[in-house]
Order: C-alpha cells, then structure tokens, then sequence
C-alpha cells in the first residue's frame, strides 16, 4: 500500500510541476502572483521571453504614447534593467540576423528570401528576425503582399492580410517596433518591424517608433500560494509515503 501511495503521490508531484506548461510555442510566465494574468510569455522555439504587455513602454511611464527614438527605446531597456524587472537585468530589444546566415541583403522582396520587405505566413524570416517569427510564424499572422517563389518586390494584397492575431499579448497594436539590430557599418540606421503590413525595413535611428522588452531563456514563473501550498503538502506526502515503505 505505501508503495501505491508513494507512486500516485509522485505522479501528483508531476502533474504540478507541469501545470501551466502549454505544448504550444507560448507558455505564460506568472511573475507577479499579487496580480492576475500572466507579466511574461515564454517562446519555446526561440527560446526567448517576451513582455506580455506590448505597450508596457507607455505604461512604465517612460513615454506618454510610446514612441520614442532608438536611443530613447535602449534608455527605456536600460532603465528596466537597473530596476532588475521581475529579477532580471538583461532585458533588450528584439534582434535581426541575417535571413542567408552571414550577410544582410537589403533588396525587398515579397517572400522573405531578403531581410527587407513582407515574408510568408508559417514561415517568416526564421528565426533570423524575432519580431518576425512573433508574427508570421507563432501567430500566424499574414503580411500584406502575396509571396511569390521569385522572392520579388511585387506587392499583391492578401486577402485577410488586415485581420491580427494578437495571440496572449497585451496592446500588440499595429505599431512599428525597434529591433536592437543596427546596419553593419553604419550605426545611424536600424531594422524595424511593422506590425500593420508585416514588413521588416530599416530607418534612421531618429525615427520615433515604439518598443518592446525581450530576453534571451526563460524566465521563473513565481508560484501563486495556493501552487506552492499544493507542491508543498505533496512533498510532505511523498516523504510520509516513503518513511513508511522503508519501516
């Protein structure tokens, strides 16, 4: 009988630790148990953690309506980090790798075979641009212009292509966001992704845009008290269980 016990209260303790640990790309993070909902989301395929509130910049109170110029995005970043939000201070701006694997090719194209322009739903631009992948791959959203297997710069409108999928995310607007990512060589310049046409360009750093917080790995969700209550009084059990096995 103790071994039965022993058993089903392991299986229990299994089952807590997996609560909240979704199959799909996205798994909430709750790093605030005094507040509902969950403050982060973690990207199993990235193995990145985003910020579930996309206008957390207008929020924190950095800047009234959110736009604001790189400078002003990687001041917000840094401010993040010297306050170690939710533990951590390695917070940063969503990055761009280049799609071919060593070099950025800055012609447009309808299909993501360059780094500029709209790519293909399910497919982005891999995981080389992170804002991308958030769109075209996990939530599956399309970009405005049909690709072509040419890979041109020919702009056909989808249809559908205005209808967002937010997913989880808060205030996931239809903004231009800033990537960390400036061009090799000229630092005055940086990529971006717009969230309304899928389309991932560069632009002066001046520009004003809206930002959001990213890290690389997952972050430790906070067990709620009544999570931790459980996993606790299982503990207590197991050990119980296996006390009286070994008499």
């Amino acid at each position: 009988m103790g071994g039965n016990l022993g058993l089903a209260v392991g299986w229990t303790m299994l089952a807590l630790l997996a609560a909240g640990s979704a199959q799909a790309a996205l798994q909430g993070r709750d790093l605030d148990p005094g507040k509902p909902g969950f403050e982060a989301y973690y990207d199993t395929e990235l193995d990145l953690t985003w910020i579930a509130d996309f206008g957390f910049i207008r929020s924190s109170g950095l800047d009234a309506d959110g736009r604001v110029s790189l400078s002003g995005a990687q001041s917000w970043i840094a401010t993040l980090n010297a306050s170690s939000l939710y533990g951590y201070s390695d917070w940063r701006l969503p990055s761009v790798a280049p799609v071919n694997g060593s070099s950025f090719q800055l012609a447009a194209t309808n299909n993501g075979s360059t780094d500029v322009g709209v790519a293909a739903t399910g497919l982005g631009w891999g995981k080389a641009s992170e804002m991308g992948h958030l769109y075209y791959v996990t939530l599956g959203n399309k970009g405005m212009c049909t690709p072509t297997a040419a890979g041109n710069d020919a702009c056909v409108a989808q249809p559908g292509w205005e209808q967002k999928n937010t997913g989880p995310f808060a205030n996931l607007g239809t903004f231009v966001y800033w990537s960390g990512t400036t061009l090799p060589g000229d630092a005055g310049k940086a990529f971006y992704f717009y969230a309304y046409y899928g389309n991932q360009n560069y632009a002066p750093v001046g520009e004003t845009y809206s930002a959001v917080a990213v890290r690389s790995g997952d972050v430790l969700a906070v067990p709620e008290p009544r999570t931790a209550s459980l996993m606790l009084a299982g503990l207590v059990a197991l050990m119980l269980a296996l006390r009286g096995r070994n008499r």
